[in-house]
């Protein structure tokens, strides 16, 4: 692998699931500014609890919120990791931020959602568009951009 400046990967990978994870759930509340945040975040809950997210209260806000960040722990891991050999294959780093943004919302609605108890909902072209540049502002910017500042050594 790659020296990590400072030598701090844990560190690092911890700042990049943050912003993340933060930016991602900003930009749902922002694209879906008419639904109330509870519902966006019960709604989340729903892919472990079903229908009954939606009548738990709090608790499947809270719910929500840790399946959120979780899910993006998962993604700033794989795609922080990946960097290196990505940037390597890739070359221009704003293919690589869209191409980021863009697995992301392939693998979570075609193979991650499915598997849920979230009630599909069928695909709006704009809804689509909407939600793969949220992932790439959210997702595919920062981690590329944090990873690639971190590792010594980089591809430009």
């Amino acid at each position: 692998m790659e020296q990590v400046k400072s030598k701090n990967l844990a560190g690092w990978i911890f700042f990049t699931w943050m912003v993340t994870g933060t930016l991602d759930a900003i930009l749902a509340l922002l694209i879906n500014f008419k639904v109330p945040a509870v519902v966006i975040f019960k709604f989340i809950a729903s892919g472990l609890f079903g229908a009954a997210a939606f009548s738990m209260g709090t608790s499947a806000v809270l719910y929500g919120i840790l399946i959120h960040y979780c899910i993006a722990f998962v993604w700033a891991i794989i795609f922080f990791l990946l960097y290196p050999k990505l940037i390597a294959l890739i070359q221009y780093r704003i293919v690589l931020i869209i191409v980021t943004g863009l697995v992301i919302w392939l693998v979570m609605n075609m193979a991650v959602l499915p598997l849920t108890s979230v009630h599909s909902q069928p695909l709006k072209l704009n809804g689509v568009l909407e939600n793969m540049a949220a992932l790439i502002i959210a997702f595919g910017l920062p981690v590329t951009m944090i990873a690639g500042n971190s590792y010594d050594g980089e591809v430009q």
